[in-house]
């Protein structure tokens, strides 16, 4: 009886909660942004605007397991026993308490709401049980690299080869150690080149298990064809389907994609009451990935929600940006300059190399990762100006596409720096803005007073050099757009169970042009052409085929500059 008095409480608290949905989706940015009812605000889990069933079952039992000596009640000591874990004054995100022991776990926490912890996404780092994960990254000319992580105890072998049933190569890996990933440097090999491999592991060097056979490319040559794929805002948390995020990477890995590059708001340490209780997401992270990157080498950039703004790092030796970085580094390998890329060369005294923002070239395309947190400031006096690249990322990208002679120029990044607000939503209605676009809200052309001794806009940069594409994520829907010849894509959610384009209007674009997620981006480049795809995801019962699985929602082509030496 106690409990059905709690539940009903709860439901009259959720529906009032309801009631102020209208008027919170009539806010400028649909989700709920600034003032409002605080309830509502922390009932709607993925901030889309519209409190749904799932979401009040959610909040329910999130708030009943508060109810710790089972009175039916919660008291002002239940309501903030919680809260007092964690320290730091963190007020955002979700603090979760769990083991890996080889398979799946579960962990879910709450949002503080004025000093109230109210639910928030229950994060989905459960993932099915597996021995090992394998994702490649920093593939060059001779090589690529293997970070390989076991779940338990494991000796480990590698055979490589051009040809599926005859690895002539074999590396002794050694020893792994459960929970601990370890980079392989498979190198000696030839450019522009198809090879095969297989992992060899067990718990002594004679008697081996075999993985399926994977693959991967090196380099590609000047005139090769080739494909790769773009994914963004993965996010593993309560809008997140399982099911759809897995057959989104299986449908990329049909397409035997040369790598793939993920576009931030993966980890979500910033949502969290504690941020080291995010590792569980990393982890989780490296299960989706390695469903597609044993076969496709994955290049990271970073997201707002993956913990890694510099004015977080506060100096001391460990803090949620240098936290952040770190365990993103050891468990993602985003590549290093080197001779065959390059990038940030500024060494972190608690990091090291950041491995944030790179570029490379690739067939007849060049390839630029970009940075917008590390270098941008909280705002205050500056606005929408403390959003930065920093100079020396600006004039690094500078340089970059000033020695370019690609035919095609491909630039990546979470948002644009800048926007009309610190929610840094929309594509080409913010690229006249701030940094990027060199104008302030009001229509102002500030960037002689705001940015000295910097040649121009980030946009006008990008128009000078032919950039043929500006990947971006955030705002998780799929939105192909166009300005000064630069198309601005934004890239889908490649799990929510349910993507919609509600707050596309709101975020500045054309609802006509816009597509809901779930689904990847996927590119193909010739010498003459790359053909751009949205390949939209579709779960069913078993009644559906692998090519059920997938479609292609929309598409479009952009032509070579054919640049000569």
């Amino acid at each position: 009886m106690k409990k059905l008095i709690l539940t009903l409480s709860l439901g009259l608290i959720a529906g009032f909660a309801i009631s102020q949905s209208a008027p919170q989706q009539r806010q400028r940015d649909g989700r709920g942004q600034g003032g409002g009812n605080p309830i509502y605000r922390a009932l709607d889990a993925n901030r889309d605007g519209v409190i749904s069933k799932a979401e009040i079952t959610n909040a329910m039992s999130a708030l009943l397991k508060l109810d710790a000596d089972k009175d039916g009640k919660l008291s002002s000591t239940e309501l903030g026993r919680d809260n007092r874990q964690g320290g730091g004054g963190q007020n955002r995100g979700t603090q979760t308490s769990s083991t890996r022991g080889g398979g799946g776990r579960s962990s879910s926490g709450g949002q503080i709401v004025r000093g109230i912890k109210m639910p928030t996404p229950l994060f989905r780092t459960e993932v099915p049980e597996h021995i090992y994960d394998i994702i490649l990254g920093k593939p060059t000319k001779t090589a690529v690299t293997a970070s390989v992580l076991a779940y338990q105890d494991l000796h480990f072998r590698i055979g490589v080869g051009t040809e599926p049933d005859a690895l002539g190569k074999t590396l002794n890996i050694g020893l792994l150690e459960a929970g601990i990933p370890k980079e392989v440097l498979i190198d000696g090999l030839k450019a522009g080149t198809q090879y095969f491999y297989k992992l060899q592991y067990g718990k002594s060097l004679t008697n081996l298990n075999e993985s399926e056979v994977y693959q991967f490319h090196t380099s590609r040559d000047a005139g090769d064809s080739f494909v790769f794929t773009v994914q963004a805002d993965s996010h593993l948390d309560f809008g997140t389907d399982p099911a759809v995020y897995e057959q989104t990477l299986k449908n990329a890995l049909a397409s035997k994609p040369d790598f793939h590059f993920a576009l931030g708001d993966a980890f979500f340490s910033d949502k969290r009451v504690r941020y080291q209780d995010a590792l569980d997401q990393y982890i989780a992270q490296r299960y989706y990935f390695g469903l597609l990157c044993h076969s496709a080498p994955l290049f990271f950039a970073l997201g707002n929600h993956d913990g890694e703004s510099g004015y977080r790092d506060n100096g001391r030796p460990e803090n949620i940006a240098v936290w952040s970085a770190k365990t993103r580094n050891k468990y993602i390998p985003n590549p290093t300059p080197n001779a065959f890329y390059g990038g940030n060369t500024s060494v972190h005294p608690e990091i090291g190399l950041l491995k944030n923002y790179y570029a490379w070239d690739w067939g007849d395309a060049q390839f630029i990762v970009l940075d917008p947190f590390w270098y941008s400031g909280r705002g205050g006096r500056d606005g929408m100006w403390a959003k930065s690249l920093g100079k020396k990322q600006y004039d690094w990208l500078k340089e970059t596409l000033e020695n370019s002679e690609a035919s095609y120029r491909f630039i990546f990044l979470h948002y644009l720096v800048g926007g009309l607000d610190n929610q840094t939503r929309g594509g080409v209605n913010i690229a006249n803005l701030y940094e990027w676009g060199g104008k302030n809200s009001s229509d102002e052309d500030e960037w002689a007073t705001k940015r000295p001794g910097w040649e121009k806009p980030i946009h006008q940069l990008l128009v000078q050099h032919n950039v043929s594409i500006v990947f971006h994520g955030h705002d998780h829907l799929y939105a192909k757009e166009e300005l000064d010849g630069v198309i601005y894509q934004e890239v889908p959610q490649p799990g929510h169970r349910s993507g919609n384009t509600r707050s596309a209007g709101s975020y500045g674009y054309d609802q006509r042009n816009v597509i809901g997620s779930s689904g990847h981006v996927r590119v193909a480049v010739t010498n003459s052409e790359v053909k751009v795809e949205y390949v939209k995801t579709r779960v069913g019962g078993t009644e559906l085929t692998v090519s059920q699985r997938r479609y292609v929602a929309d598409s479009y082509s952009v032509k070579s500059l054919n640049i000569k030496p």
